[in-house]
C-alpha cells in the first residue's frame, strides 16, 4: 500500500501532534487541527482516517507516523491514536454533514 495516500494524516502529525507532544496532548491536537485548516483538507483528513481505521493495520499506521510525520510510536500507541482520531473525526462529519444540509 503506497503511504502517501495518508498524506493528510502524516501532516497533522508532523505538524499537530509532533515528536514533543505526548499522547495526554492528542485530543487537543485533534481539536487545534479541526479547527483551524481548511475544509477541503479536513474532509481529506477525515477519509484517511476512515480508511485507515478500516484497515486495522498498525503496521501501516506506524509506517505513516514515521515516514509522513516524522515520528515513531509503539503499535498500542498508533492503535490509540488511530481510534481517537477515527472517534473525533467522525464527530467533526456530522457537524459538517448538518452545516452543509
Amino acid at each position: 500500500m503506497n503511504i502517501k495516500e495518508f498524506n493528510t494524516i502524516g501532516y497533522f502529525i508532523k505538524y499537530y501532534f509532533n515528536w514533543s507532544m505526548n499522547y495526554a496532548e492528542l485530543e487537543d491536537c485533534i481539536e487545534d487541527f479541526l479547527t483551524r485548516e481548511k475544509e477541503e483538507d479536513i474532509k481529506a483528513f477525515i477519509k484517511e482516517i476512515e480508511r485507515m481505521y478500516i484497515l486495522n493495520d498498525p503496521e501501516l499506521i506506524r509506517k505513516v507516523a514515521y515516514e509522513l510525520g516524522d515520528r515513531g510510536m509503539p503499535t498500542d500507541k498508533a492503535l490509540y491514536m488511530i481510534k481517537l482520531l477515527y472517534t473525533k473525526t467522525q464527530q467533526k462529519k456530522k457537524q459538517l454533514t448538518h452545516y452543509l444540509a
